[in-house]
């Protein structure tokens, strides 16, 4: 059996974003994601919700997806931050967890595999 026919050789396997709503109170998060030649849209998660995408490097080493995450009343209370960036100290392939808690944005990966802290909510409209 042959596996890959017709796969690009030179494509990495796919990062995936992942989005979970921690913050209590039955409180929605507002999630919209961009990089440079996509938007993936506004999402909308209730609490315990999960959004993810998943997505290949371009091929000429320059990923870059920043996100912004926003909650509280009209979604004024916010965080807008990069979640991916290709560089040499980033794992390509692997899943990159956001989890939005009250106090702030949390975030795992294969890398660093305990939950930590790693935006505050900082930026009001």
């Amino acid at each position: 059996m042959i596996g890959n026919v017709g796969a690009n050789i030179f494509q990495r396997a796919n990062t995936t974003l992942l989005f979970v709503n921690g913050l209590r109170y039955k409180k929605w998060l507002k999630v919209h994601c961009k990089s440079g030649n996509n938007d993936m849209g506004v999402h909308y998660l209730k609490q315990e919700g999960i959004y993810y995408f998943s997505f290949h490097d371009n091929f000429m080493g320059n990923t870059l997806f920043w996100c912004t995450l926003s909650k509280g009343p009209d979604y004024k209370i916010s965080s807008k931050f990069d979640a991916y960036v290709e560089d040499n100290r980033e794992l390509h392939g692997d899943t990159y967890s956001y989890i939005a808690k009250d106090d702030g944005i949390y975030h795992q990966n294969r890398v660093y595999p305990k939950l930590h802290k790693k935006f505050d909510w900082n930026r009001r409209y």
